[in-house]
């Protein structure tokens, strides 16, 4: 049997060769400052021959020698000692961050494109991962315009408005709304309390009626979305219903309720901010789909005398209107009852809480796309994202049909006999 001393050498001798193995720095470091006496070896220069031994074999592997063609990675120190600059100066000026100069912004930004440098996204994955889980705290203003009184705000745009203010709160902005009126010249007076107030995002909600804003604001300052297709100046990123889409919706509905001839109401400036979508969508559908194809109405002056004579021609069994109230006019001048003969639904219904709402149509979803035009807004925020883009984006949203009693199932004539 193994004596305790012996024991205990062998344990020490063990250590001894653990720390040598951890050793990567040759010999001399080894032999130089590892002076141990162990029992088995008492001679201290047994000791430093078997140090030296190990030591040099792990050292016997062929060195590894740089490649000289080999190109040295684009980082953010490299682009620093390059510009001149701290890592922290070209983190600011890659990320378009304020406190950094334009001229050492440029130099930055031209080094970076000449080394080729490109972000690492699972980086930028993880520190958005971080990021999300800490609570937000509050970070900057987001600011509506509008011109809709407090008191005449319809529903449509107070759903639209509450959404964007839960979703601001959630990423740690404050929200406030700013009515103007253009005709009293206050431009100036709205720039500099917008100013005061430290705005750095805009959000421009539905207006009244439709309002071209380009002379309103020195754009440069604000990182800006448009909420609404009413707002047609100036041509900024904007997040909005798909009108196309939703209409294409709403006749493939009525073509399943048994309706075949599908006409169209709307104002002509209506169809024709939102590119032709409402008009493209039912004509496209005439042509394409169950139904047949219907001239649609658009109104430009007054709807009595044209949309009688239209229905007289076209003869619709349905007619598709802007919304609630135009569904209700069109029916009173052509004295038909809702629900009756003629279904009747709309491109823009509110969401109901009734069992069975009276006027069919697509709920636009208004809370979801202030939901949408708050986080657009709050990336462009955070990214320093300012000004006019040189090519406007648009996001567009799908809505859902609505039933209602406006389009009840219409029975199939029976084929004629032989």
């Amino acid at each position: 049997m193994m004596s305790d001393e012996a024991k205990r050498a062998a344990q020490r001798w063990g250590r001894v060769e653990q720390f040598i193995g951890g050793v990567g720095v040759g010999a001399e470091r080894a032999t130089g400052e590892v002076r141990l006496r162990v029992g088995l070896y008492e001679s201290e220069v047994w000791f430093r021959f078997v140090c030296c031994v190990m030591v040099t074999q792990r050292s016997l592997k062929p060195p590894t020698i740089p490649n000289p063609t080999a190109e040295t990675p684009a980082t953010l120190r490299r682009i620093a000692k390059l510009a001149g600059v701290s890592p922290m100066t070209v983190s600011r000026a890659l990320g378009n961050r304020p406190r950094v100069s334009e001229e050492t912004r440029r130099k930055v930004l031209k080094i970076a494109q000449r080394l080729g440098y490109r972000p690492d996204p699972e980086i930028t994955k993880l520190m958005h991962y971080l990021r999300r889980r800490i609570r937000p705290q509050f970070q900057s203003v987001i600011c509506g315009i509008t011109n809709w009184p407090t008191e005449t705000k319809p529903a449509y745009f107070g759903a639209l408005l509450e959404g964007a203010e839960r979703q601001a709160r959630e990423r740690g902005y404050g929200f406030s709304v700013m009515r103007f009126a253009p005709q009293t010249g206050g431009a100036a007076r709205l720039q500099r309390e917008l100013r005061t107030r430290g705005v750095q995002g805009l959000l421009l909600l539905p207006q009244r009626s439709p309002q071209d804003l380009s002379e309103l604001l020195d754009w440069r300052e604000f990182s800006t979305v448009a909420a609404s297709v009413s707002v047609v100046g100036p041509e900024v990123n904007r997040a909005s219903p798909h009108h196309f889409a939703n209409t294409l919706q709403l006749c493939r509905e009525l073509t399943r309720l048994g309706y075949r001839r599908i006409g169209l109401v709307i104002d002509r400036g209506q169809d024709s901010r939102v590119n032709h979508g409402f008009s493209a969508a039912v004509v496209s559908h005439g042509w394409h789909g169950a139904g047949e194809s219907m001239a649609p109405l658009l109104v430009s002056g007054d709807l009595r005398e044209k949309l009688a004579s239209w229905f007289k021609r076209e003869r619709p069994d349905a007619i598709v209107t802007s919304d609630e109230t135009a569904a209700r006019e069109c029916a009173r001048l052509l004295r038909l009852k809702i629900p009756g003969p003629v279904g009747f639904a709309c491109t823009s219904v509110q969401a109901s809480n009734d069992a069975e709402p009276l006027i069919a149509g697509i709920d636009e979803l208004p809370a979801e796309i202030g939901v949408m035009s708050v986080d657009l807004l709050a990336s462009m925020v955070e990214h320093r994202v300012r000004g006019l883009p040189v090519a406007p984006t648009s996001t567009l949203l799908s809505g859902r049909w609505r039933p209602g009693t406006s389009c009840p199932r219409r029975k199939q004539p029976r084929p004629a006999l032989a």
